[in-house]
């Protein structure tokens, strides 16, 4: 993923998009020297720390020493996330940021113009920030479109689906990169796994082949 780039992490309930967002933070501030904020619109940040616990990763050793924070603004206005998203950066020097989640930002407008203009602006803010960012995204279960509004995948850089696949009598994981610009990423489908302790865990060298 480019740094400084805006990706639409996008899929239907219980794909692991949350802990994607989180294991992508830790790592960054464990190993990569990249301190990270996770901006939190629906589930308190107690909530997320703890489920964050249950996969090894300790998030409030983290917070204390100021590689990662996680942070729920008041939802407002439109301005005043923006100004929270700011400051929250500049407060520890974040270069990593989850956004969990896009649903809850569109509810700020009316209409798709607005939506459609409001991401644009949000992803020029980040780029000002330099903030590499996982934006979350609910996705109906074999829906056409990516985003709950439609907009997300078109003004963002990359978008990476997480699939929940019937195969014969279980459910079966996967992912796969839609977009990610610059870049000459992989079209294929991948199985992935969601385990504790470690969180998502890719398997490059198997293939889902059919529909999804």
């Amino acid at each position: 993923i480019p740094r400084n780039n805006l990706v639409l992490i996008t899929g239907s309930c219980g794909n692991g998009k949350s802990t994607l967002g989180m294991q992508f933070l830790c790592h960054g501030a464990q190993y990569d020297e990249e301190p990270g904020i996770y901006l939190t619109l629906e589930e308190p940040p107690k909530q997320i720390i703890d489920n964050a616990s249950h996969f090894g990763w300790d998030v409030r050793g983290l917070i204390n020493e100021k590689k990662l924070n996680v942070v729920e603004p008041e939802l407002y206005k439109w301005e005043s996330l923006v100004t929270t998203i700011e400051d929250s950066v500049m407060e520890i020097g974040a270069k990593r940021l989850v956004l969990d989640s896009a649903t809850i930002l569109g509810m700020y407008f009316n209409d798709q113009y607005k939506i459609r203009r409001s991401f644009m602006d949000l992803s020029r803010i980040l780029r000002r920030v330099n903030c590499t960012t996982f934006m979350i995204s609910e996705r109906e279960e074999g829906a056409n479109k990516y985003s709950v509004y439609g907009v997300e995948e078109f003004v963002v850089d990359g978008v990476i689906v997480l699939y929940f696949i019937k195969e014969k009598n279980m459910f079966m994981r996967a992912l796969a990169v839609r977009k990610m610009r610059s870049t000459n990423h992989s079209t294929k489908i991948y199985p992935f796994k969601i385990a504790a302790p470690g969180g998502i865990k890719v398997y490059p060298s198997a293939e889902i082949f059919g529909d999804v």
